[in-house]
């Protein structure tokens, strides 16, 4: 079967060459040599020649570009990177393909989700190798679905990006793909995504450190009232007044809120160990805001705007005690 199958990938292509030649009083057949090409293509796979189908499969591409068919010349392009990327495991290959595939698949008009999908294909490729490039594969990824107005397709992508800068600790970045999802939501009037997106960048900036900047972000999400009565907001509120407070029991107990159970699971799991400056755990005295049984404030929903936060009653707490546990430093 095998043979059989080689035999023929080596008439079909020998068949599409000679389309390309043309001679002196013909032009080159570019959509038959694209027919053989695909045929060769496939027929060197099912012999597993992965190196010469990927090459037809590249080569059909290119025939098609030449009588205009683009979605079956990014279809070919495709082919080729899946097989780059499954049997050769060729890198440069493999992101050149889908490149390839993603540009053809958006000049198509039509396929801009799919588009999108290969851009990811080939940052996904090289994660674990050269994460600058996949982070910019990334963002090329992102731009497709928000220059052609389809925001509400890209909110997983957005996800799984926020991910991958979370999980390689860069968190500058993550910051910012979240406040990019902040504005597709706004786009499409994603109440609850627009919500957990606020948060999200809250508790990044946290965990980067910055309370000012994640202070003076919680005012400028304040500016919309249907933010300001939801529980993301009230819960960002006291996350923020527990780290400027020092107070990582109350910090500890918020990132477990079921609130973050709505996030994307690499905040929630990034809030978790965030730790406070100085690392204090507070011990409130009779007249301290009233906590449930697991040392969670009673957060009242929704609060009210004002103040440096959402409006939230401030915390209050009479003894500190110096953390004793290293982990907490």
């Amino acid at each position: 079967m095998e043979s059989r199958s080689l035999k023929l990938a080596q008439e079909f292509a020998k068949d599409a060459l000679k389309a390309t030649k043309g001679g002196w009083f013909s032009k080159p057949e570019w959509e038959t040599a694209a027919q053989y090409w695909d045929k060769a293509a496939a027929s060197y796979k099912t012999a597993c020649h992965y190196e010469e189908a990927a090459d037809c499969y590249s080569k059909a591409s290119e025939a098609y570009v030449h009588v205009n068919a683009i979605y079956l010349a990014a279809k070919c392009a495709e082919n080729a990177a899946t097989l780059a990327e499954k049997h050769l495991k060729d890198q440069a290959s493999t992101i050149a393909f889908y490149s390839r595939a993603s540009d053809l698949y958006r000049s198509h008009g039509s396929s801009y989700d799919r588009a999108a999908d290969m851009m990811e294909k080939a940052a996904k490729s090289c994660e674990g190798i050269d994460i600058n490039r996949a982070i910019q594969l990334y963002d090329s990824a992102l731009s497709i679905y928000e220059s052609e107005d389809r925001g509400r397709f890209a909110i997983d992508t957005f996800k799984r990006v926020t991910r991958f800068l979370i999980d390689n600790n860069r968190l500058t970045e993550a910051i910012a793909i979240q406040e990019r999802l902040v504005t597709v939501c706004e786009q499409i009037n994603n109440r609850s995504d627009i919500n957990r997106a606020r948060l999200s960048v809250i508790i990044l900036l946290l965990a980067f450190g910055d309370s000012v900047e994640a202070g003076k972000k919680l005012d400028e999400y304040g500016q919309d009232i249907s933010f300001v009565r939801s529980k993301e907001a009230g819960l960002a509120d006291y996350m923020i007044q527990a780290y400027n407070n020092g107070d990582q029991d109350m910090f500890s107990d918020l990132a477990r809120d079921q609130t973050l159970s709505f996030v994307e699971s690499s905040i929630a799991r990034l809030a978790v160990r965030i730790r406070v400056p100085g690392g204090k755990r507070l011990v409130p005295n009779a007249d301290a805001q009233a906590r449930s049984p697991t040392g969670t404030p009673q957060i009242t929903y929704p609060p009210t705007p004002g103040g440096n936060s959402a409006g939230a009653a401030p915390l209050q707490a009479a003894v500190a005690i110096e953390d004793e546990d290293d982990d907490l430093l």
